[in-house]
């Protein structure tokens, strides 16, 4: 107890060692793919999913908990009245036009011209995605090296965000693009090889930025991120597509964590300014414990909350891994509403976007 109660008195830093230290997972997966390649006739790509989210750890601890954290981080009055006005106008455009996409456009287009829209608008997602998840690391690789932002920084963000939304799409999309043929070619080659230009002209853009790097620990952080472009390519040529959404989201989500969790504890270290930890209070854990605790359980509750909800309207979607009473669960009734109309849907998305934007 009495080292639980120091911790919550101390004041933290995020170490930039600890940051860095998360890109080992790239030559982890890189050692796992070499040997199931060479000598396992690529059992593990069988055996494995494509999507890490089916696999319940993955499901439980990553991709949205580290979004509910970022909300558990703002549940503090300073912060609402002071971004209160940029909230409520994100809002204003976020819901209303989630709603309108999910609802409205299949009630307006025919099927045809809906699947077409839906195909843009994941691309949007899957785009705004990954420019929000590299521009983060990205950032704090420039704060790391003691480079301000300028021109050649945007020119690596959105070259390395065009090249990572494709990679995304090799791995979400891989057989769709497949049954596309352009003249001799599939249209998952052509991708791909449009993928790797981009890779390439990312990688000249970041490498002009480490020249300024004033700080070793810094560029070492840079080249790392350069590095991951590229063993991501690499991971969607050889279609080991999990690997590919498993190495940007565990570095994202991660240091995510760490730094909302850092923040945390220093910011209610002398006085609970924050309405979460005030309530938990009783508990004997610091924020810096209790922040992916939380966000793990909000989130995990929220999804599984929304999926109970749809198999009550008549929705069936997939199980969630990491809810593990939809496995047993049987609708009660059924409706034919597309499966973008579910709750579920609607939450994942308006959080998502809320989240990149605040």
């Amino acid at each position: 107890m009495s080292s639980t109660m120091s911790l919550s008195q101390r004041q933290l830093s995020v170490p930039n060692k600890l940051l860095f230290s998360l890109y080992a997972v790239i030559p982890l997966c890189l050692l796992a793919a070499f040997i199931d390649s060479q000598f396992y006739d690529h059992a593990l790509r069988k055996f494995l999913p494509s999507n890490p989210v089916e696999l319940m750890w993955w499901a439980i601890v990553f991709n949205f908990p580290h979004i509910i954290s970022s909300f558990v981080t703002l549940a503090d009055k300073e912060y609402l009245t002071h971004y209160k006005p940029q909230f409520t106008k994100a809002l204003m455009v976020i819901i209303p036009a989630v709603l309108l996409i999910n609802f409205a456009v299949p009630l307006a287009l025919p099927d045809s011209m809906t699947m077409w829209f839906y195909g843009l608008f994941f691309v949007f997602f899957a785009g705004y995605t990954m420019y929000h998840v590299l521009s983060q690391q990205f950032g704090i690789g420039m704060m790391m090296m003691g480079v301000r932002p300028d021109k050649r920084y945007e020119h690596w963000r959105y070259l390395s965000s065009i090249a990572a939304t494709l990679m995304y799409l090799l791995a979400f999309a891989g057989p769709n693009l497949k049954s596309v043929q352009l003249d001799s070619f599939e249209l998952y080659f052509l991708v791909q090889l449009v993928a790797a230009v981009f890779v390439v002209l990312a990688s000249l853009a970041g490498l002009r930025l480490v020249k300024e790097g004033t700080k070793r620990i810094g560029i070492y952080y840079v080249l790392a991120n350069i590095v991951m472009l590229y063993a991501i390519w690499l991971f969607a040529y050889m279609e080991y597509s999990i690997f590919v959404m498993i190495i940007p989201r565990f570095v994202h989500d991660l240091t995510a964590f760490i730094i909302y969790s850092v923040h945390d504890q220093n910011r209610n270290r002398d006085v609970q300014r924050n309405f979460i930890y005030k309530a938990l209070s009783f508990l004997p854990f610091a924020p810096v414990i209790l922040c992916p605790l939380i966000a793990i359980f909000l989130a995990n509750a929220i999804e599984c909350g929304a999926y109970f909800i749809d198999f009550s309207l008549g929705f069936n979607p997939a199980a969630n891994s990491e809810c593990l009473a939809t496995h047993y669960y049987t609708p009660r009734v059924e409706n034919p509403l597309p499966d973008h109309m579910r709750l579920g849907m609607q939450i994942m998305f308006i959080f998502g976007f809320f989240h990149y934007h605040i």
